[in-house]
């Protein structure tokens, strides 16, 4: 916790700076899976209100027929991604991914649960990440 603290004062004396800071990794298993989805939970302590956070899954070998998508809940209450979030594909080539931008409330310190369920169809689930923009 001590490190977390210290890279929260230089994260913002950097910014006073206008230097941005890199995004704080988050923690999180696999709750639940099989061949066609994956569960995650992802403990997150609110560190400001109105707190930003990102969800991204990086999937490999999609094609013509792969289809992806993911929803997201604090504590079960649904998540709502930002517009300019994507949570779902359908036929991309490639390395490809979902991600979503929302906003989790609460005052700080209060420690809430994220669970992610990623869908996916016709392609490898690479990896996850849960940060603090």
């Amino acid at each position: 916790m001590a490190w977390r603290v210290g890279a929260a004062i230089i994260c913002w004396f950097a910014m006073g700076a206008g230097t941005p800071c890199a995004a704080e990794v988050l923690t999180c298993e696999t709750h639940a899976a099989n061949w066609k989805w994956q569960e995650f939970h992802c403990p997150v302590t609110i560190t400001t209100e109105g707190q930003k956070m990102r969800f991204k899954a990086d999937f490999s070998g999609s094609h013509d027929d792969t289809r992806l998508s993911m929803t997201l809940s604090l504590d079960g209450v649904p998540v709502a991604c930002s517009p300019d979030s994507k949570t779902s594909l359908l036929g991309e080539d490639g390395s490809v991914s979902l991600d979503c931008h929302f906003v989790a409330a609460g005052a700080p310190g209060t420690k809430r649960t994220l669970a992610a369920i990623v869908q996916i169809w016709h392609a490898q689930l690479d990896a996850i990440q849960l940060s603090i923009p």
